[in-house]
């Protein structure tokens, strides 16, 4: 990893076939240019290094952070020539960097279920180990604005509460930058989001994953998950106030209608009324064991709904002109089966575009009959 500008920036090299061995180092012996053989795991067995990441200062000053004392590398210096780099900075503006950013989502994604596994047997120092780990897909996040685009490549097949607590992070993070939030404030966002439903280790998974709904006792079981995150993030230490409270107080309601504490309007703190917006997009627009997914428009009409007295109007409707915007130009289904292409945007109607159907136009705000089902 390469730190520039507050920006981590993760290289991998192609090594040629030139047999060397690989040699166990000190961590104060270090150089460098020279190439880890192994993966660096900590101590809770989290991938801290990859294997043919080159040795950084930066590398080295956080494997001392972290009193990592020995680690593999390569008994040979690698020349430039013998050596290719790639970048896995994830690339938020096409698809040639879906495999760097599937890459580093999954990385992440990963780095979360550990922290979730070490918290059922109580031991998970959270703080460090989320140090740095957003870093490669948040410099996406601050750089680019087309996040959905990203969302939609970024796959993993695995439990739902992970995608959705990552998605969420990353989601808060980008509505954070668009209020106007400095780079810290952006930065803790994000791991507020991404800690938002980290409680949820404490609720019993039969509950978590049951497809059909939840019994009374069973829902008052699940909405203590806002209160163990907070206490979880508590006893871990070095969260700021507020990103724990963000975490604690992201199901409350504009109008009084959330818990735990039934919260009204701007009383609930800002990173909190963010992440809620977040939250309720990322679920409404992802699979679940008891809903399918539902199209961006229709969750996009669905929120807006909610603006007039659950979420907080002003974050709201600036989410929703926002991700509009990058729908323009985008294929979608329409509920008649057609496929079409998203040509403008009505500043009135975000959610009902004008569509080009091969050489005919359908003003969606105009034909409340047809709707967008999906974006391809």
């Amino acid at each position: 990893m390469y730190m520039t500008q507050n920006v981590i920036l993760c290289y991998t090299i192609t090594r040629s076939n030139r047999g060397d061995v690989m040699q166990l180092m000190a961590v104060d012996e270090l150089k460098e240019g020279m190439v880890f053989a192994q993966d660096v795991v900590s101590d809770a067995f989290v991938n801290i290094v990859t294997e043919s990441t080159i040795v950084t200062h930066e590398i080295i000053a956080k494997l001392e952070k972290l009193d990592i004392e020995f680690v593999y590398v390569h008994s040979e210096m690698m020349t430039e020539e013998e050596t290719t780099f790639n970048q896995v900075e994830p690339v938020f503006k096409n698809l040639d960097g879906e495999e760097a950013l599937n890459y580093n989502y999954n990385k992440t994604v990963n780095k979360i279920k550990n922290i979730f596994n070490d918290l059922k047997f109580g031991v998970a120092d959270i703080k460090s180990e989320m140090d740095g780990t957003l870093d490669p897909l948040l410099s996406g996040i601050l750089h680019n604005n087309n996040i959905l685009s990203s969302l939609r490549v970024m796959k993993y097949d695995d439990d739902y509460t992970l995608k959705h607590s990552l998605n969420v992070g990353l989601l808060s993070a980008m509505i954070g930058k668009w209020y106007g939030l400095n780079s810290v404030q952006v930065a803790d966002l994000s791991l507020a989001g991404t800690l938002h439903d980290i409680g949820k280790s404490k609720v019993p998974r039969y509950i978590l994953n049951k497809p059909g709904e939840l019994s009374s006792q069973e829902f008052g079981i699940a909405q203590q998950h806002a209160v163990y995150s907070y206490e979880i993030l508590k006893e871990s230490r070095g969260f700021s106030d507020d990103i724990c409270e963000g975490v604690l107080y992201h199901h409350e309601r504009f109008n009084g209608s959330g818990y735990p504490q039934g919260m009204k309007g701007k009383t609930i703190p800002l990173y909190a009324r963010i992440i809620a917006v977040a939250d309720v997009f990322d679920a409404l627009t992802s699979d679940k064991v008891y809903q399918g997914k539902v199209s961006p428009f229709l969750a996009a009409e669905i929120l807006k709904s909610m603006s007039f007295e659950e979420l907080d109007p002003e974050i709201t409707n600036m989410f929703l002109k926002k991700i509009a915007e990058f729908y323009v130009g985008n294929k979608v289904l329409l509920n008649t089966g057609e496929e079409g292409e998203v040509v403008y945007l009505n500043k009135f109607s975000l959610t009902k575009p004008l569509i080009k159907i091969g050489e005919k136009f359908v003003d969606l705000s105009m034909k409340t009959d047809i709707k967008i089902k999906e974006v391809l």
